[in-house]
């Protein structure tokens, strides 16, 4: 087969050349022309319609304000262009949209939702209700069409209340309500929710979320303002906090189970206690500086005093019990007394540790982790058949007879592995493992009718589309091949051996008639003819 298909790629060049060479010079000249045009036109369509098309996104304020827009969009990998001034930055048109969460999210109104002149147009009856109501509008229906491209997002609705300002302290400290209503087609995340209220609160231009309210259809709530500490986010975040935890818990566990290519099927379900209360530590750490001895000492204060000569007696109030007082006079002794007295205050070395310990912190003594492992015993109906295990009876019988699971024993090692994947002690660690039968039945030789005949079809309108391109390579008429040159010998030789008579010009005589008869009826023999006369008269 491989050998055919060989000697058919060889026989392509020759019979390509065979068709190439019926055409003149001038045929050719126009083929490759026209071939080279298709190509040239092809190549300039591609690199219109691959081009990347840049729009203007934002028109910043400051040189501080576009740095900030630069890193925005490098960050994101979000090509850009930027004009001369560097205040204007234009971005992919195909990441427009993406481009427009991004500015929004970070407090970076973009120039489709402060087109103002498009918007609003410049008739003179245009009350400045009404353009603010176009406006609002314009809005809302610009911040649904950027939140349909995001990946989770199949539609989206959005209503904004602006209150009027009419002039009033109350009308100028009021905030603009947000409501979006999404229809998910994936996952919408709390980070993904608190993006699209800070694009949705920068759109309106509120300085925070409080008043931004998403839902889905559903009946979920996504997002309830900005005050975190309400029920509803505590709950969300609680929960998002802890099915994360559980989500790494689970994929590390996960992995290396199968890694030890022990199990074919492996379900980790943790149960994770998280202590979800910040905290903040500190803690001071003295050392004593090199080569010291003494210890770490912070304060001291030390008072001796000594004395010599008297009589000592107990100080105090103490009555005196002695019946004879006797007076005794020094009788010229001297007395003398020292005094030691020093303060010693010094730290070494000190050093001072600020810990803030955020929310989400996994007790690993309060978790526990319940894992089944499947481990899969492939049978294949010929290995059965060949050990003799279908003698007496079917495959299906057989199929039935042994379809139970059966438990294994799970080694300690495999509690000691998933402790160490997960930090959980072994002893809140539970494993199941099943052993199941898996039957490979025998490949068939039956056909699906249906699919034959499709691929007939198929087989048939290939090859019909080649007798197409076939015939319209050759040319829609096979050229005739040119009658063999007939010379004046072979001409006469043809005519009947009869004497000729003398042309006379007023009367036609029979060779005349045979001449004029052969010419009737063989226009394209006597054409080559006095074609080959002309050529060897002017060769």
């Amino acid at each position: 087969m491989f050998e055919k298909l060989i000697d058919k790629l060889k026989q392509i060049p020759p019979r390509f050349l065979e068709w190439w060479n019926k055409f003149s010079k001038n045929q050719k000249a126009v083929i490759i022309s026209v071939a080279i045009g298709v190509v040239i036109c092809f190549a300039i369509l591609i690199t219109v319609l691959t081009r990347t098309q840049y729009v203007n996104i934002v028109t910043c304020e400051n040189a501080t304000q576009a740095s900030q827009v630069r890193d925005l969009l490098q960050d994101n990998d979000i090509a850009y262009k930027v004009s001369d001034t560097g205040l204007v930055f234009s971005v992919d048109k195909t990441k427009l949209s993406e481009a427009n969460i991004l500015l929004g999210s970070n407090n970076i109104l973009t120039d489709p939702y402060n087109n103002l002149d498009t918007v609003l147009g410049s008739s003179l009856s245009t009350t400045e209700a009404d353009k603010q109501k176009k406006y609002t509008a314009y809005k809302e229906n610009q911040l649904a069409k950027d939140l349909e491209k995001m990946s989770f997002v199949e539609s989206a609705s959005v209503n904004m209340h602006v209150p009027e300002n009419d002039g009033t302290l109350i009308s100028r400290n009021t905030e603009s309500s947000v409501q979006i209503m999404l229809k998910l087609s994936g996952e919408c995340t709390n980070e993904n929710a608190a993006a699209i209220a800070r694009m949705a609160k920068t759109v309106v231009g509120n300085e925070t979320t409080d008043n931004v309210v998403i839902l889905d259809t559903d009946g979920n709530l996504l997002f309830s303002g900005g005050n975190d500490s309400t029920l509803a986010n505590y709950a969300n975040n609680t929960l998002s906090i802890k099915q994360e935890a559980e989500r790494i818990v689970r994929n590390d566990v996960q992995s290396v189970l199968l890694g030890t290519n022990m199990f074919d099927y492996v379900v980790v379900s943790p149960n994770l206690s998280l202590d979800l209360s910040s905290k903040e530590v500190s803690s001071t750490t003295y050392t004593p500086a090199d080569g010291q001895t003494q210890g770490l000492l912070s304060h001291e204060t030390n008072y001796e005093a000594e004395s010599e000569g008297g009589i000592a007696n107990v100080p105090g109030t103490d009555s005196n019990v002695e019946t004879n007082q006797t007076y005794v006079y020094q009788s010229g002794g001297g007395n003398s007394s020292t005094v030691t007295q020093y303060e010693k205050d010094y730290l070494p070395n000190t050093e001072t540790v600020l810990q803030s310990i955020p929310a989400g912190g996994i007790k690993y003594d309060e978790s526990s982790i319940a894992v089944t492992a499947i481990r899969l015993n492939v049978i294949k109906e010929e290995d059965a058949k060949a050990q003799g295990l279908l003698d007496e009876i079917t495959w299906d019988e057989y199929k039935l007879a042994n379809s139970e699971r059966t438990k294994l024993t799970v080694d300690e090692d495999y509690y000691e592995l998933i402790s160490d994947a997960s930090g959980i002690s072994a002893e809140d660690i539970t494993i199941v493992a099943y052993e199941e039968p898996f039957f490979v039945d025998k490949v068939g030789t039956n056909f699906n009718w249906t699919n034959i005949i499709q691929i007939a079809l198929i087989v048939i309108i290939l090859f019909l589309l080649g007798m197409v391109i076939l015939r319209t390579l050759k040319g829609e008429k096979t050229p005739d091949e040119e009658p063999e040159e007939i010379s004046v010998e072979s001409l006469l030789q043809t005519m009947p051996s009869e004497p000729l008579e003398d042309i006379d010009l007023e009367a036609k005589s029979e060779t005349r008639k045979m001449i004029e008869k052969f010419v009737d009826e063989n226009p394209e023999a006597v054409a080559n003819l006095l074609r080959n006369w002309l050529s060897e008269d002017w060769g």
